[in-house]
Formats: structure tokens, sequence, C-alpha cells
């Protein structure tokens, strides 16, 4: 009897110290499992950001772009203070239920012509452009030229146009009967509407740790959209208060 009950203290503390093994390992794993958790959970909720930035900035030019009338003749478009902020405040609430404090948002109506100064032969220069929530505005004139700087970099960069508006291309098109064809496809003239957004992304699960708020990322982008009026130049008359005209004087 003594025997038996021996080996059933000795099964029980073999039991004990497999569960007191378990708890160990799980406390280890713990930790590691919660990060990667919280990581590939905070990686999506970053991607959604990031996918609504982009519906805001295209948001931004398109809806600027579409306008139809408010121009000074029948026909012409243009733009009042109550029309540019309804712009804003539309494109706005497309990032709910993220916070739009850190949102800055810059539209510009940017002007493709022939400029036989240039090497390309065009050049991109500013209309008006108007900011709200303390985003850049583009600049009128750099290096007192009344032209934005021709270069293929990442959005944002409020000083520069891309080359593919600013320079004809070599495109080389594959023939019906073999062979292919090149030719250059020069820029198209005219209004283009330039949104630019800029967004502070604090991740979710940081937001009450006072150090990682110091290295929140910063998600950029630029969209353009042609304007759409057939009136010629289809250009969107200024009549906004806030923002600046480049040509003074002339809606």
């Amino acid at each position: 009897m003594s025997r038996s009950c021996a080996r059933w203290r000795g099964a029980r503390a073999m039991l004990a110290e497999e569960r007191a093994f378990a708890a160990v390992e799980f406390a280890l794993m713990l930790p590691l499992i919660l990060v990667m958790y919280l990581g590939l959970a905070e990686l999506a909720l970053g991607q959604r950001a990031s996918q609504k930035l982009d519906l805001v900035a295209h948001t931004l030019s398109d809806l600027a772009a579409q306008q139809l009338t408010g121009g000074s003749n029948s026909g012409q478009a243009g733009m009042d203070e109550k029309t540019i902020q309804a712009i804003f405040s539309a494109a706005t609430t497309l990032m709910a239920p993220l916070p739009t404090t850190n949102l800055k948002m810059t539209i510009s109506e940017v002007v493709i012509a022939a400029d036989a100064t240039q090497t390309s032969g065009y050049k991109a220069s500013v209309s008006w452009t108007i900011a709200q929530n303390s985003g850049t505005l583009r600049p009128c004139k750099i290096g007192g030229a009344a032209r934005l700087n021709a270069a293929d970099v990442a959005p944002v960069d409020p000083n520069s146009m891309p080359t593919s508006y600013t320079s004809a291309k070599s495109v080389t098109l594959a023939n019906a009967g073999g062979g292919s064809t090149t030719t250059s496809v020069t820029p198209t003239i005219g209004a283009i509407i330039v949104a630019d957004v800029v967004y502070t992304y604090q991740p979710s699960f940081s937001r009450t740790i006072t150090w990682l708020k110091r290295s929140a990322p910063t998600m950029s982008r630029t969209s353009y959209s042609p304007v759409r009026n057939t009136y010629s130049p289809n250009h969107v008359q200024y009549y906004m208060t806030s923002g600046t005209n480049c040509t003074p004087g002339t809606p």
C-alpha cells in the first residue's frame, strides 16, 4: 500500500513539474506572440491609412478638376472659397475614423505651356495654390522664374513636376505586321490640378507611449488631374479668398 502511495505521489509530482514547465514556456513565448500579433495588426492599420491617403489625394485633384461653371464667361470654370473648402471637407471625411489633425492638404493649378527657353521646349508654372491645415503652398516662382523644376522625385515635392508633363517622351509601338515604330509624344498643353497630401501617421498601439510618438512615420502623396472644362484656355479661375493667386489682377 505504501508503495502505491509513493508511486501516486511521484506521478503527481511529475505532473506538477510538467505543468510548471508549460507555464514557464508560455511565459517565455507570450511577449513574442504579443509583439507579432500587434505588429501584424499595426501593419494592416498602416496599410489602410496609406490606401485612404491615396483616395484623399485623388479626390482633391479630381473634384477640383471637374469644375465646369463659376467662371467669368459662359462655359468657363471658376472656384470660390466656399467651393474649395467643400472639396477639402469632402476629402477629409475619407480618412475616418483616423484622426485628421495631421492631414496637410494643398490644391494647385499648374499650367503646362511651350517655352523655347527650356531645353525640353515646355514649362510648368503655378496659376494658383491653396492649402489646408498648414499644407505647403506650391511656389509661384523658383529662382525668380515662373516655373517649377522638371524632376522625377518621390512625392510630395511642391517645387517640381514630373518630366512626363514637361518634356517629350519616346514611345515604341509594336506594328501589326511585325516590327516596331518609335514615336515622340509631346506633353499635353493646358491646366492640371495637382493635389499634395502629407499625413503624419501615429501607430494605434503607441499613441499612449510618449517616446514612440516622436518617431511617427510621414506618408506623402501627389495626384494629378487634367482640368475637365472645354473652354479655351481650360483654366479654373481663382475667386478664393485664401491661398495665393500667382497672376494678381486676373481670376
